[in-house]
């Protein structure tokens, strides 16, 4: 028995096959597959380019394929988590159990190898997601950069704009942000930033850049951008605790994975979170990729919980 994970977002989307011990068979990208941004005749380009190169070069292990799960950005909805599963099943036929769910899941469980938990993920974007004991799926934010808090990407981003324009106009102290942003944007003064960020269908991805310059000041010790980050990572607390208070509370320990490019800087970053965070947290910086977690879901799925040699061999594939 051979199980497919999927990972597929708004950039890109990766496909790996893997044998029943955990190995590495082959693996393979396509375009993006969140059907917020794409249309599902091109996700359904995506994922049948994908699997048929799979058939095509790896025909006897994709035979023996007996579980697929893919964990798409964008799918929170029924509808298009419904549409998309029926594509997957039809490249594979009813014999397969296929899966489809949202992102959040395949991160969880790149860090928690399939235990229940707290992920959350702090990219562009935001969300807490967890999956209590009793398997209940739960989640805090992730509704869209329109109400999106500080601690994701943009939310940093944004907020040094903001603190930027209002150095520019003698309402705050200085920043050494302002030369970072500047540079950033080949551009010499702060008001030349409004076309930048406003011209074009990436200004959030734009803004969200600026996330890298916050953390590079406030490693130099810019006091702007520390008070951005800890703004940034109180709310994640914020988010984190709500969610141990509603689902976790009587946990002796609480699994919380953290995802994406806002924990880049993790060890400088932890002291922030267990200062507002219970003791019986555990923190995980996943050593797995997302799309690794898509196959432990899968396998989870199929054959009840992964053994830790499975988890292991996965392990030291990625490393």
């Amino acid at each position: 028995m051979c199980f497919i994970g999927i990972d597929g977002g708004g950039t890109k989307t990766t496909l790996v096959l893997i044998d029943p011990k955990g190995n590495f068979l082959t693996k393979y990208d396509g375009g993006p597959t969140n059907p917020l941004s794409t249309s599902i005749k091109e996700v359904e380009k995506t994922f049948v380019s994908l699997i048929e190169t799979v058939r095509n070069e790896h025909p006897k292990s994709f035979k023996q394929v007996i579980g697929v799960f893919a964990g798409i950005a964008g799918t929170e909805s029924h509808h298009s988590r419904k549409q998309l599963t029926a594509i997957l099943q039809s490249q594979f036929g009813s014999a397969v159990d296929v899966l489809l769910y949202t992102d959040a899941l395949t991160a969880l469980y790149s860090g928690t190898n399939g235990d229940p938990g707290i992920v959350n993920i702090a990219g562009t974007g935001s969300i807490t997601f967890g999956i209590t004991n009793e398997g209940k799926e739960v989640r805090v934010g992730g509704w869209g950069y329109l109400t999106e808090h500080h601690g994701s990407g943009y939310g940093i981003g944004r907020l040094a704009i903001q603190k930027m324009f209002e150095a520019h106009d003698g309402l705050r102290m200085e920043t050494t942000l302002t030369k970072r942003i500047l540079e950033r944007f080949s551009i010499n003064t702060p008001p030349q930033l409004i076309s930048c960020i406003y011209d074009g269908k990436d200004s959030r991805a734009r803004i969200a850049s600026i996330c890298e310059d916050v953390f590079e000041e406030w490693l130099t010790g810019d006091q702007v951008a520390e008070s951005i980050i800890k703004l940034a990572f109180n709310d994640i607390c914020r988010c984190i605790n709500g969610m141990i208070t509603q689902y976790f509370r009587n946990d002796d320990e609480v699994k919380v994975v953290l995802a994406g490019s806002v924990f880049k800087h993790f060890d400088r970053i932890q002291p922030l979170l267990e200062a507002h965070l219970p003791s019986n947290v555990a923190f995980i910086y996943p050593k797995l990729p997302p799309v690794a977690g898509a196959v432990i879901a899968g396998y989870r799925r199929t054959v009840v919980h992964p053994s830790n040699t499975f988890i292991e061999t996965l392990q030291r594939t990625y490393q």
